[in-house]
């Protein structure tokens, strides 16, 4: 029994790290048999089993109890350790993912609340699944569904693989999946079962059903290929995809970007922008992370949007509605004012003044914040959207003491503090007076004569469109069509100086939006059983698993403490 009980307490402590409750309660329980009787005698009691019959008798019986107590807390504790091996997981936002190595050891990562796989071994393992409890129906308590690498998601028309978690949101997941019997990698968006995401689920579906009868490839679209039905979960399978912005500026260590590189960026995603409003669309979450590279290597800045799961139709625009993350977020939906497609426009302008600065132009930690960096750099919104909007106490006093214009000031970061308990951060890089003082920023040293000249213009003329952007008024604000023929994008302006260097690299790198996509779009997927637009607003509800709605895509094959400056 003493060689038993060693052994015991030894495996505990060398191969169950971290159930320090269990191994308290195995003590507590042998102190507590050494409490009734005359201790716990670890050793076989030979002698007192012939001097003390009664008493020996009692001391076995207490031994023979405290193994089988023993025997249960290990065989509880082995089995735990068991299950927390499939629940090693942890909230990512944003998408990224590590590379599986099917020969090496399960290792977890802390990355914040919890821990993510970043390598597994053979066999089963669950893959960024969240870190509540997995329930029966496969999902988690959020309404997650609970990933395992290498399970098998079935559509009507194709089976595929999981290969990687790429990461989640607040809509569910993303994988990277293999189409079996082909050599298509794919991404898979896996959404909520949680009631609160099945309508933007119809939604996001209906958006990109209407778009895939559009030539996605023409207006930088990603390409959805199928949605189906997988354990009461929706799955919408889109094509992979290499790297978003925010990545590709995190791993050039947030540099600025050249106005050549911009330029192109701006241009594909305007595009994308004006068919939306053709269709009447809203993105509303237009940020670095959903605009993707698409192939670095063969088409260097060839870029598709992504994620219309916050999309809407102008039509049903509510206002006050929770849009758009908050770096990006126009000062009409911050104030809670009726709003159009206008503020994907102002999103992108904030993404580009992003590229070209290496940092937000507005990083607001609250609200507050961001319509204060806003204000402090351009005005104040106009008086007409302050009277009409619905949120403008929460930011802004009436001083009914002057009756000049303004009679709207900012609350101080004091003042706002007081009243909401909410303390008010720094976050720039660079504080601006005005948009204009941008063009002072990051100004190629070494160019001198005309290449000095092309550059000042061709930063006039970008500072110029951003402006228009950025316009704080919506319905002043540029359109599409229109920034799509600004000098800045049509390179009128640089006209003037074609024997500069980089008049010729900027030209060079305008061909990849007028370069046919090495993609064909003239084949549609077969359609196993296709359903109507009609019938989009019951898809989610009707189906029990065996419907797959194929869309009209070919599938082919396939942060940051710095220095701050004010200006």
């Amino acid at each position: 029994m003493k060689h038993f009980f060693y052994v015991m307490v030894r495996y505990i402590f060398s191969n169950v790290k971290g159930n320090l409750i269990y191994i308290n309660m195995l003590i507590q329980t042998i102190m507590a048999f050494g409490l009734y009787g005359d201790g716990l005698n670890l050793s076989h009691p030979k002698s007192s089993h012939h001097q003390h019959g009664t008493q020996s008798s009692t001391n076995c019986n207490i031994i023979v109890v405290a193994e089988i107590v023993v025997i249960f807390f290990v065989s509880e504790i082995f089995s735990l350790k068991k299950k927390n091996r499939r629940k090693c997981s942890d909230h990512v936002s944003s998408v990224g993912g590590s590379g599986l190595d099917s020969n090496s050891k399960v290792v977890c990562t802390t990355t914040g609340t919890g821990t993510v796989p970043r390598t597994v071994a053979h066999g089963k393992v669950a893959l960024g699944g969240g870190a509540h409890n997995a329930t029966k129906g496969g999902g988690a308590a959020d309404g997650d569904y609970q990933l395992v690498q290498h399970e098998v998601l079935y559509s009507l028309t194709a089976q595929y693989e999981v290969l990687e978690f790429l990461g989640r949101g607040t809509f569910g997941q993303v994988v990277k999946c293999w189409k079996k019997g082909t050599n298509d990698i794919v991404a898979i968006k896996i959404l909520k079962n949680h009631p609160s995401y099945a309508r933007q689920g119809q939604i996001e579906v209906g958006i990109l059903t209407r778009l895939s009868q559009e030539n996605a490839e023409d207006y930088n679209f990603v390409r959805a290929f199928e949605c189906f039905q997988h354990k009461n979960h929706t799955c919408l399978v889109f094509e992979m995809l290499e790297q978003n912005l925010y990545d590709f500026l995190k791993q050039n260590k947030f540099s600025p970007l050249p106005l050549k590189v911009i330029r192109p960026i701006l241009q594909q995603v305007l595009t994308a922008l004006h068919k939306l409003k053709l269709l009447g669309l809203i993105h509303a979450d237009l940020k670095p992370e959903n605009i993707m590279l698409v192939d670095p290597a063969r088409q260097p800045y060839r870029v598709k949007v992504i994620d219309f799961g916050s999309a809407s139709h102008v039509s049903k625009a509510v206002c006050n509605t929770y849009l758009q993350s908050r770096y990006y977020r126009a000062p009409e939906i911050i104030l809670g004012l009726p709003f159009s497609e206008a503020i994907d426009m102002w999103s992108l302008g904030c993404v580009i003044a992003e590229l070209f600065l290496g940092w937000p132009l507005y990083p607001g930690s609250s609200e507050y914040d961001q319509i204060r960096y806003i204000s402090q750099t351009q005005g104040i919104p106009p008086e007409h959207m302050l009277n009409n909007a619905t949120k403008t106490t929460k930011f802004f006093y009436r001083d009914n003491e002057v009756s000049s214009y303004p009679f709207w000031r900012l609350k101080t970061p004091e003042e706002h503090e007081a009243e909401t308990g909410i303390k008010s951060k720094e976050a720039r890089k660079y504080i601006f007076n005005c948009l204009d003082d941008m063009g002072q920023v990051n100004v190629p040293n070494e160019l001198e004569g005309g290449e000095l000249l092309a550059e000042k213009t061709d930063r006039r003329e970008f500072i110029e469109l951003l402006k228009r952007m950025l316009t704080m008024d919506q319905e002043r604000r540029i359109t599409p069509a229109e920034a799509l023929q600004h000098a800045f994008v049509t390179l009128q302006h640089l006209l003037d100086f074609p024997h500069c260097s980089n008049v010729k690299a900027s030209m060079q790198m305008m061909e990849v939006c007028r370069r046919p996509s090495p993609y064909t779009s003239g084949v549609t997927v077969t359609q196993t059983q296709t359903l109507p637009p009609s019938l989009m607003s019951n898809y989610v509800h009707s189906t029990n698993g065996s419907v797959t709605l194929t869309f009209n895509n070919q599938i082919t094959n396939q942060r940051r403490g710095r220095i701050r400056k004010v200006f």
